[in-house]
């Protein structure tokens, strides 16, 4: 007999509860990120579009993460940047909506169920909730990750273990804050190719992939049963996930990928390629283009597929 794990209590860095009679919901934000959303988020009309054409819908309590377990990170207070523009560009219209009707709350630490809708902001070397629901583990070395036990056969995956990628394949780019850093040069695996983001003669980054992921919640039996969903942002680099903002903003490529989602199916995955990259010590390093390389994969709605990921991903908590 299958042991039935209770809800997760997880960690969010902000969250969005259910418009109720036709109010703005309110949104909660941990003290960590409040000022940057502050600082930060602004409106932008297509952001509900982008929002509407994923299923990132409002409906009810959606839960925004950005673990930072990132080995740039980790131990500190400081949320990584280029996850939080990720952060913004999903939750900056919320946010400015429940600022200007009063209804923003800020708090030290905000806990949420793991029942509930998730949107992860980061591939798993960076948001912890990813390792377990994507099946990464560290494989030897705290900032290589390696996918040991995947609940669901995905089309596309990070490559993050040190083990497959050469120790002289490096990606240099800029992190606010941070100044000028040194990455192995993570990649995207997918069907019938592996997408290496290409860098320059002195190893600065040229483009850079984002990977967007949508599923049925499998974190719980009940979370599954109710029609719950994950939805996660990933770049191969934190460059690729502040690209997200790109993503949201680009009306053309929202049209494209609205002709290719036009059934709103319950799961699927995308990936982009973001380049014409700039580099600045200060800000950080952007790019300013971004354009789907490959046509969506509608994922299989099987309910068979969704229970089996719930027993795999028990088997991988801690």
């Amino acid at each position: 007999m299958t042991t039935q794990w209770a809800p997760l209590d997880i960690s969010a860095v902000l969250t969005v509860a259910a418009e109720v009679a036709g109010a703005t919901g309110l949104v909660t934000v941990s003290s960590r990120a409040a000022s940057w959303m502050r600082e930060k988020a602004t409106f932008h009309r297509r952001a509900d579009v982008a929002k509407e054409i994923l299923g990132l819908h409002q409906g009810r309590m959606v839960a925004y993460r950005h673990d930072s377990r990132h080995v740039l990170y980790t131990g500190t207070e400081t949320l990584h940047p280029d996850n939080l523009h990720g952060l913004v560009a999903a939750s900056g219209n919320d946010y400015v909506r429940a600022q200007q009707s009063g209804r923003v709350r800020v708090e030290e630490e905000i806990l949420t169920r793991s029942t509930h809708d998730l949107v992860l902001i980061g591939s798993p070397t960076a948001e912890g909730l990813s390792r377990m629901i994507f099946g990464y583990s560290p494989d030897g070395d705290p900032d290589s990750l390696a996918l040991t036990r995947a609940p669901v056969d995905l089309p596309f995956r990070w490559v993050i273990s040190k083990n497959e990628v050469d120790e002289l394949a490096v990606a240099r780019r800029f992190v606010a804050g941070r100044g000028l850093i040194e990455r192995p040069n993570w990649r995207i695996a997918g069907p019938d190719r592996i997408y290496v983001p290409r860098v320059d003669e002195d190893g600065m980054l040229l483009d850079d992939y984002l990977l967007v992921t949508k599923l049925r919640n499998y974190l719980s039996r009940s979370a599954l049963d109710e029609g719950r969903y994950v939805i996660s942002f990933g770049g191969s680099h934190g460059t690729g996930t502040r690209a997200v903002g790109l993503l949201f903003r680009d009306k053309a490529i929202l049209r494209e990928i609205g002709t290719q989602l036009h059934g709103r199916p319950a799961a699927f995955q995308m990936l982009f390629r973001v380049s014409d990259i700039v580099h600045n010590r200060s800000t950080g390093s952007r790019a300013r283009r971004i354009e789907l390389i490959e046509d969506a994969v509608v994922l299989p709605d099987n309910e068979e597929v969704w229970r089996t990921a719930v027993q795999n991903v028990e088997g991988n908590r801690p």
